[in-house]
């Protein structure tokens, strides 16, 4: 028998472009730098994010960041170059 535990599941839920349209509405973001450290401050407080979208964004905004990419304002393009970093 297959016991169904959400907490596992919110875990691994991975973000789409809506999120990253939610993110980048919520401030005038200036770098990777600024939205990783306001997603591991306040990203699991903001119930519109499951904690598994956080730790997927912070590790994608973090590769992207380390891999010296520029970081587009239009949430469909930074989707894009997240998902492209990986």
């Amino acid at each position: 028998m297959k016991i169904h535990d959400p907490a596992s599941q919110a875990m691994q839920k991975d973000y789409d472009v809506t999120d990253i349209e939610r993110l980048m509405g919520k401030r005038d973001w200036k770098s990777y730098d600024d939205v990783i450290k306001w997603l591991k401050k306040e990203g699991d407080e903001d119930r519109r994010f499951t904690p598994g979208e956080v730790q997927h964004m912070i590790d994608d905004f973090s590769r992207a960041r380390d891999k010296g990419m520029d970081f587009p304002q239009e949430p469909e393009q930074l989707y894009k170059k997240l998902k492209s970093s990986r």
